[in-house]
């Protein structure tokens, strides 16, 4: 072999080298993707390498996760993506150091009405209607999902969870375990089936996890960038319930929404917000370690 074959090859052996070092890998797509190869538009599979400055084309109401080394990046939408442009853009807002301390606090949220309403409660008590306790026959199957979710044995939990809703006959029960999936799916860290789940339900706000399907919901729209779907979630919630911890939660989330949108102004009154409603409580340090961030 001469020198310059040499040469030739070991060039072709270190572009090779680097090109799959930059490579990401499918790790989740539902509908279609598409990577696009000299102006032609190839269908993708788990598994399968793109590069890292590719484009890529998700469509039929579909979702894709990719994944190089640490670096996640995932796509809800339809839409044609550069994935150069993505990879630089991700965790813009810097929400993503936070994800992990907001799934842990999704258990313990309530919600608190208005005023307004809470005063409607107290006059129906009043008029001597006296709350309904409902009697559920689920509530074992509720701690064991809980005890698995908190001791992080997700796939034990989606076990658990896919059963359940198998077997129940009941709809608003269906969705509150469907609800609990897209908790597991996140806390194991598949961000797209969480929100693939999230998307199958619409909880009425009476409900007793309204306020955590809402954060968790609205944390992952976050994680994914979609900061304008996270705020047309948490700005109606924010109104509808403005005391508790869960709405320090969505004001925490609504800032890391607007700074990612590069409104530095709203994002810190988001923050004077949320702080101001109770500087007692864990929700409360992390927005105030926010505060005090140069």
């Amino acid at each position: 072999m001469n020198k310059r074959c040499f040469f030739a090859v070991t060039f072709a052996l270190v572009l090779t080298a680097v090109t799959g070092a930059q490579a990401f890998s499918v790790t989740y797509l539902d509908g279609t993707a598409e990577l696009k190869a000299a102006q032609v538009w190839k269908a993708l599979s788990i598994g399968d390498k793109v590069p890292a400055d590719g484009s890529v084309r998700v469509s039929q109401n579909g979702s894709l996760e990719l994944l190089r080394g640490k670096l996640k990046i995932t796509i809800l939408k339809d839409g044609v993506y550069d994935l150069a442009v993505l990879a630089k853009a991700t965790d813009i807002s810097g929400a993503g150091r936070i994800g992990s301390a907001i799934a842990q606090k999704l258990a313990s949220l309530t919600t608190e009405r208005s005023r307004s309403t809470q005063a409607a409660g107290v006059r129906a008590e009043e008029q001597g209607k006296a709350p309904v306790t409902w009697v559920d026959e689920n509530d074992e199957t509720r701690e064991k999902v809980q005890a698995l979710l908190d001791d992080k044995k997700f796939a034990d939990a989606l076990k658990v969870l896919d059963s359940a809703i198998q077997d129940s006959t009941d709809e608003t029960e269906k969705a509150e375990l469907t609800y609990l999936k897209g908790v597991a799916y996140y806390g194991s860290g598949e961000t797209a089936r969480a929100y693939k789940v999230l998307e199958q339900i619409s909880p009425d706000p009476d409900t007793g996890w309204y306020s955590p399907y809402i954060i968790l919901k609205s944390q992952v729209l976050v994680d994914t960038s979609n900061f304008k779907d996270a705020l047309a979630i948490l700005s109606p919630f924010i109104t509808a319930f403005p005391t508790g911890e869960a709405t320090q939660l969505a004001y925490l989330l609504a800032y890391y929404s607007q700074k990612g949108l590069g409104d530095q102004a709203f994002a810190r009154a988001a923050l004077d917000a949320g702080y101001k409603l109770d500087p007692s409580t864990d929700t409360a340090k992390l927005i105030d370690q926010q505060r005090k961030a140069p």
